[in-house]
């Protein structure tokens, strides 16, 4: 039985690699057309708060989609649905080369963040599935370390493609990347639900017919109690930040003079932590079980760095509080989806995860908005000053829930 264990252990690892290429790939790819999709989009835009809404509302179609994949998924297959969605991705990449406009702009950015939700949840449902029980953190850890990898080297890559080829050029580089990257998916990725032999249109009437759309998601997913509360309202924080940096560093970069290969590299900074330190991490906290520690700690170094970041203008110095941000940020990101993994045992995970997911995909929404009112309101700095203070003030509900979330250190 033993030899039996560590071959199953071994083999969901190689599936876990898998899935990491695919990531890996991928969020190279989307970090290179992002960096130039932000300076694109505020060179149509006449205010910042109208350049929030063009890179923010877009992910609202996203998010009426996110639940409906996670029970589609669950039906059709998470491998298959990971093709189709690296596959519309790739055509979304076309799209773009060939927009002109804001109102074209808007719906290539529709199509994209919608295809984009069939990729994130599906891939995370296959993470936390294939996750044997007491590695949790360190298979989120080392998918979340490959995803970082590719944002790590997609924005020098982005800042150098911009610099040499222009603003167009790049999307088409993402289009072909993510095709290529639905190639590796075909060929390597296991799957693991063996109920899902629905065919692609008979799951989608099912989750209408069957699923009792959005209502049996919600249900399930806060039937987990207090903390699926906590754990929606950090993932919406989450989404806030990453979509606030990818839309608002390089317009800041750019307000000092700086190149766009300069911004690509102070925007690698941002993610290099997650690169080296999540899997590490995510390590340690299984070891440790130090998860309220690591949520707390995460979040006054997060918080603390955005605000020194703020008044920064020093490539240098904007570079060395970009690492201080993502140490912190690595640190209470890793723990926050081990503990949703923890308490999404005994549920449907990919009902959980489409849920999970519909929660930073409002604050994807909400954080280039969020930034580009700030931006008006206070100048660019300044909206970065107020995100930071957000981080800091959140850790007021991590101490109410202290206890709840100790219930989960020592299973």
């Amino acid at each position: 039985m033993r030899h039996l264990r560590l071959f199953r252990i071994q083999r969901r690892s190689k599936t876990l690699l898998a899935l990491s290429a695919v990531i890996l790939t991928y969020t190279f790819a989307t970090s290179i057309m992002q960096y130039n999709l932000a300076l694109f989009t505020d060179a149509l835009a006449s205010t910042y708060t109208l350049f929030g809404l063009i890179m923010g509302l877009p992910w609202f179609f996203s998010l009426l989609t996110d639940m409906p994949i996670g029970a589609f998924a669950d039906r059709f297959g998470r491998k298959r649905t990971i093709v189709f969605g690296l596959l519309g991705l790739g055509a979304s990449g076309i799209l773009f080369y060939m927009v002109s406009g804001l109102l074209q702009l808007f719906w290539a950015l529709v199509i994209f963040g919608i295809f984009e939700g069939f990729l994130t949840v599906a891939g995370m449902a296959s993470v936390i599935a294939t996750s044997p029980t007491g590695k949790e953190n360190q298979f989120i850890g080392g998918y979340s370390s490959a995803s970082a990898l590719g944002y790590f080297i997609g924005p020098l890559a982005g800042g150098l493609a911009v610099a040499w080829f222009g603003d167009r050029t790049p999307f088409l580089i993402f289009g072909a990347v993510c095709f290529a990257a639905a190639i590796i998916a075909q060929i390597f990725i296991r799957e693991y639900n063996r109920h899902t032999r629905e065919t692609f249109f008979r799951a989608i009437r099912n989750i209408f017919i069957k699923d009792h759309l959005y209502f049996a998601e919600l249900k399930e997913f806060f039937s987990a109690g207090r903390l699926s509360v906590f754990v929606s309202f950090f993932m919406l924080l989450v989404g806030m930040w990453s979509e606030f940096i990818w839309a608002m560093e390089p317009l800041l970069v750019s307000s000092i003079h700086a190149s766009p290969i300069i911004g690509g590299i102070i925007l690698s900074a941002f993610v290099a932590p997650f690169a080296l330190l999540d899997y590490p991490v995510g390590r340690w906290i299984d070891r440790t079980q130090k998860r309220f520690f690591s949520i707390l700690f995460g979040l006054i170094l997060g918080g603390s760095g955005i605000i020194l970041f703020s008044f920064a203008s020093h490539p240098y110095a904007l570079i060395l509080f970009a690492v201080l941000v993502s140490t912190g940020f690595v640190f209470f990101y890793v723990a926050v989806n081990g503990l949703f993994d923890s308490f999404s045992d005994h549920h449907r995970r990919g009902y959980m995860t489409g849920v999970w997911q519909s929660a930073e995909d409002i604050g994807f929404i909400l954080g280039p908005i969020f930034g580009g009112i700030m931006a008006d309101l206070f100048s660019l700095r300044g909206a970065f000053l107020v995100f930071g203070i957000t981080f800091l003030l959140s850790i007021l509900w991590v101490l109410r829930e202290r206890k709840n979330i100790q219930q989960y250190e020592y299973q």
